[in-house]
């Protein structure tokens, strides 16, 4: 899947969202739903954050990609994180709103025109969430997978808000209204959820954290499988951020070769870790590091 494909897609969930918002203030403007406005602060984030997807994959994939092969990558983590860092202001906001409801509980009323925009944006996000894990999936990016889990607990908690706004609006009875302050916490905790999972991915990918265990496997197999083509092993280094892999592994080779044979066993142990990793769809970058004692008497 090319990089044109992703802000594609991106820019197709940001012009659906632009264009649903304006529709959610005017329903949390006519409703005195808590409900809906917490739906109305939980779109505006994904507004802002799908613009932010769209604006980091465009600079990804544009002039700069050379000039910055691995930088960009910890570009998507950091708009991760920023649209984490912001989810936690709608959060507060939101519980305010939502506490509020709970020691003042009223009827839901207005809610025609709420219903109508809940609807629309669950069929969209659910439509968006699905394309979105398939191109995660294909380019292995950070900031389609952070897209696919905002477009899922938009789904959800625009579900969730239909249901309760449509009980609310129907029934009367005196513990009905507290159903409407419920289903903001309900909202609430989705946005939660997807913070979590936001730092987490972003924090651990800018501090360049190791390739996993499945990873780690599969490069000792390829190493294995050429065991013959060198004679000392040093550290095995990997790190992985931007959706990007990289392995760096420390060899030692006959001192008897020249550097040719050196650099054709180098590549061919390169080759190896590479199949590996492509058997799974991944894509690595793999560096070949002399052990310096190797290093010199091949020279010589």
């Amino acid at each position: 899947m090319s990089g044109s494909a992703s802000q594609k897609l991106s820019f197709q969930a940001m012009i659906f969202v632009a264009c649903l918002f304006p529709f959610y203030i005017l329903a949390a403007t006519l409703t005195n739903s808590a409900a809906v406005l917490t739906d109305l602060l939980a779109t505006s984030f994904d507004l802002t954050s799908l613009t932010a997807c769209w604006l980091v994959l465009r600079i990804a994939h544009g002039r700069e990609k050379g000039r910055f092969s691995y930088g960009l990558g910890k570009l998507e983590n950091l708009a991760e994180l920023m649209i984490a860092v912001l989810q936690v202001v709608l959060v507060v906001i939101a519980g305010t709103r939502a506490i509020h409801g709970l020691l003042n509980p009223e009827h839901v009323e207005g809610a025609m025109l709420g219903l109508a925009v809940t609807a629309v944006a669950m069929a969209g996000n659910i439509y968006l969430n699905r394309k979105a894990k398939r191109v995660a999936e294909e380019t292995r990016s950070p900031v389609i997978a952070a897209q696919a889990r905002v477009h899922l607990v938009s789904a959800v908690s625009s579900g969730s808000v239909f249901a309760v706004t449509v009980i609310t609006s129907t029934f009367h009875a005196d513990w009905i209204a507290y159903l409407d302050p419920l289903a903001s916490f309900v909202v609430i905790g989705l946005m939660m959820f997807n913070i979590y999972e936001m730092l987490t991915n972003s924090i651990g990918s800018l501090l360049d954290q190791a390739i996993g265990e499945a990873g780690q496997l599969r490069i000792l197999r390829a190493l294995a499988s050429h065991f013959d083509a060198f004679e000392e092993l040093g550290e095995i280094r990997t790190r992985q951020h931007g959706g990007k892999m990289m392995v760096d592994l420390h060899l030692g080779f006959d001192p008897a070769w020249t550097v040719a044979q050196a650099q054709a066993a180098a590549a061919g142990i390169r080759t190896a870790v590479q199949t590996e990793f492509a058997s799974v769809g991944d894509d690595v970058d793999v560096s070949i590091v002399l052990i310096p004692h190797a290093a010199e008497e091949a020279a010589a």
